[in-house]
C-alpha cells in the first residue's frame, strides 16, 4: 500500500493506494508532519512512499515518514517508463514528469498532450514512441488575476468564475473576461497546433483549475483530476518492476 505526495505550490496533497485505487486525496500541511502520520492507521502504514515536489521539503517531514515507511524523491535520476528528451532534464518540473507518467499509463503508444492548471498552466508532450518531448509553461489563473492587480495602480484583484461574459460591462467584469476567456483560448489554440503536427492526438487536462471549463473546450479532452498523484503511482509501481 504505498502513499504519493504532492507538495505543489499551493497545496500538499497526499493519496494512499491499495492496487490502483485511490483513497484520498487529503490536503494537509508540510510543516506540520504529524498531520499527515495522523492520516494513516497502522493498517494502512505504507511499503513505500514517493514525493514530487517543486518546492523545498521540510526536513522534518522527510524524517518522519522514514520512521515507518521507505522514502523516495522523485527527480530526473529516477527510473521512469518513458525516457525524457529534455535539454535540461534536472530543472523539469517533478509534477511534470509524475503527470506525463500517468498519461502514459492511460494511454500507451499514443501521442498526448497533457494539460496540468495549477498555479501554473504546463502543457507536455509524450510521443507514442515513448518520448517526453517537453511542452510549455503559462501563467496560472490566479497568477494571471494577482499579476493585473499587483502591477497596476487601480485594477482591482478579481475572482476566477465558471460563467463570464465575452464582453464585460464592469472592470471586474472585464478582468475575468480578460483571464477565463484568454486561457480557454489559449487552451485551445496550443491544442490545435499540436494536432497539426501529431496524428490522433490525445489530450489529458487535469489540475484543480480545469473545474472552471468543464465541458466549455471546442476540443475533445480526457479530464482527470490528482494527475500528479496518479502518476507518482505508476512510477513506484515500474520502479518496484524494475
Amino acid at each position: 500500500m504505498p502513499i504519493a505526495i504532492d507538495l505543489g505550490n499551493t497545496l500538499a496533497k497526499a493519496a494512499l493506494f491499495e492496487g490502483d485505487t485511490m483513497m484520498g486525496p487529503f490536503v494537509f500541511d508540510p510543516e506540520n508532519s504529524e498531520e499527515l502520520i495522523e492520516m494513516f492507521a497502522p493498517r494502512n502504514t505504507p511499503e513505500v512512499c514517493m514525493i514530487a515536489s517543486v518546492r523545498e521539503i521540510p526536513e522534518t517531514l522527510i524524517e518522519k515518514l522514514s520512521l515507518f515507511t521507505q522514502v523516495s524523491i522523485l527527480d530526473h535520476k529516477t527510473k521512469l517508463p518513458f525516457s525524457i528528451s529534455y535539454e535540461t532534464p534536472e530543472t523539469l518540473g517533478r509534477d511534470r514528469i509524475a503527470a506525463v507518467a500517468a498519461a502514459w499509463k492511460r494511454f500507451p503508444g499514443q501521442n498526448v498532450l497533457v494539460i496540468d492548471m495549477g498555479t501554473c498552466i504546463t502543457y507536455d508532450l509524450l510521443t507514442k514512441e515513448g518520448v517526453y518531448q517537453g511542452g510549455a509553461i503559462s501563467p496560472g489563473i490566479h497568477m494571471r488575476f494577482n499579476a493585473m492587480h499587483k502591477f497596476t495602480n487601480k485594477l482591482p484583484l478579481a475572482t476566477p468564475a465558471a460563467e463570464v461574459l465575452l464582453t464585460g460591462k464592469t472592470t471586474i467584469a472585464s478582468l475575468q473576461s480578460g483571464v477565463m476567456n484568454g486561457v480557454q483560448a489559449e487552451i485551445e489554440a496550443l491544442t490545435t497546433r499540436y494536432e497539426a503536427l501529431y496524428e490522433d492526438l490525445t489530450v489529458l487536462i487535469g489540475g484543480g483549475d480545469n473545474k472552471y471549463f468543464d465541458k466549455k473546450f471546442k476540443i475533445n479532452i480526457f479530464a482527470a483530476s490528482n494527475l500528479v498523484l496518479e502518476g507518482l503511482k505508476v512510477i513506484i509501481d515500474f520502479n518496484e518492476i524494475e
